[in-house]
C-alpha cells in the first residue's frame, strides 16, 4: 500500500502566495527600470538638441563675427595700437569659442555601453575632425569585448578629454585613437603628430587641460594613465585598465547589465 499523500492546503496556498509575491516584487523593479531607462534617453534626446541648437546659432554665429573682425583688422595698419587691440580681442574670442566647442562636446553624451564603446569613441572624433579640419582615424585592436556600463563612461570620458586637448592645443596634422582590447588589458591611445609638450608628463603641460581629472577616472577604475610627449614630435595619452576589472563576464545577459546600469542611475542625474 502506497505511502504518498497529497501536499496540504496550508504549504500549496503558502507556495502559490511567495510566487505570487516574487513575481509582483520583480515587476515593479521591471516597471522602475523601465521608467529610469525611459527618462535617460528623453534626458540625453534634451542635451542633444540643445547642444545641436548652441552649435549651429550661438557657435556658428560667434565664428561669423571673429571673421569680419579680422577683416577690418587686416585693415588697419600693422603695428598701429586699435590693431593691436581688435587682435587681443579676437585671441580672446577664440578662446571663448573654444570652451563653448569643448562643453558642447560634453554634452553630447551618448548611452555608452559595453557593445558600443568603440562606435562612440569614433564619433566623438569624427566631430572633432569636422569641427578642427584636421585628420582623424580610429583603430580597433583584436576582437572588441562587451566593456562593463560604467567602466565605458569613464573610458569615453577619459578619451574625449584626451581627443579634445589633441585638436585644440597639438597643431597636429593627423590625430589618431587606437583602442586595444587585449587578454589582460584595455588600453587606449590618443597620439597625435603636432608640438608637443616637454613638461607635460609633470605639470600636465601647458595648454593640457583635464589631466588629473583624467587621472582620477583612471584610478576609479584601478588603472592608469602615461602622457608621452617631445616637442616638435608629438605627444600620446595611454590609458591601461585592467581587464578583470573592465570586461563584462559572459555569462551576463545583455538585460541583466542594462538592468544593473540603470538601477544605479538618479533619475536626478
Amino acid at each position: 500500500m502506497s505511502s504518498y499523500s497529497p501536499m496540504p492546503l496550508y504549504l500549496m496556498l503558502g507556495l502559490l502566495t511567495a510566487c505570487a509575491l516574487f513575481a509582483s516584487v520583480f515587476f515593479v523593479a521591471l516597471r522602475r527600470v523601465r521608467h529610469r531607462y525611459e527618462f535617460r534617453l528623453r534626458q540625453l534626446a534634451e542635451r542633444e538638441r540643445v547642444a545641436t541648437g548652441l552649435h549651429d546659432t550661438l557657435l556658428q554665429s560667434m565664428q561669423g563675427m571673429i571673421l569680419r573682425f579680422q577683416g577690418v583688422s587686416h585693415r588697419l595698419p600693422q603695428g598701429s595700437p586699435e590693431r593691436a587691440t581688435i587682435e587681443a580681442i579676437l585671441d580672446q574670442a577664440d578662446e571663448v569659442l573654444a570652451e563653448g566647442r569643448h562643453q558642447i562636446l560634453a554634452l553630447r553624451m551618448p548611452v555608452v555601453y559595453g557593445d558600443n564603446l568603440s562606435q562612440a569613441l569614433a564619433a566623438v572624433g569624427q566631430s572633432l575632425e569636422e569641427s578642427f579640419n584636421t585628420p582623424f582615424r580610429m583603430i580597433v585592436t583584436a576582437r572588441p569585448v562587451a566593456v562593463d556600463g560604467d567602466r565605458s563612461e569613464e573610458i569615453y570620458g577619459i578619451a574625449r578629454e584626451a581627443l579634445y586637448n589633441a585638436f585644440q592645443h597639438a597643431q597636429a596634422g593627423h590625430i589618431e585613437l587606437e583602442l586595444v582590447y587585449g587578454c589582460e588589458f584595455l588600453t587606449l591611445y590618443v597620439r597625435d603628430d603636432g608640438r608637443g609638450m616637454a613638461d607635460a608628463p609633470a605639470a600636465g603641460g601647458a595648454g593640457y587641460r583635464g589631466l588629473a581629472g583624467m587621472r582620477e577616472r583612471a584610478e576609479r577604475m584601478g588603472g592608469n594613465i602615461e602622457v608621452l610627449s617631445l616637442p616638435e614630435r608629438g605627444t600620446e595619452v595611454i590609458l591601461k585598465v585592467p581587464g578583470e576589472l573592465v570586461y563584462q563576464a559572459p555569462s551576463r545577459g545583455r538585460w541583466r547589465r542594462l538592468s544593473a546600469w540603470l538601477a544605479r542611475t538618479e533619475v536626478g542625474d
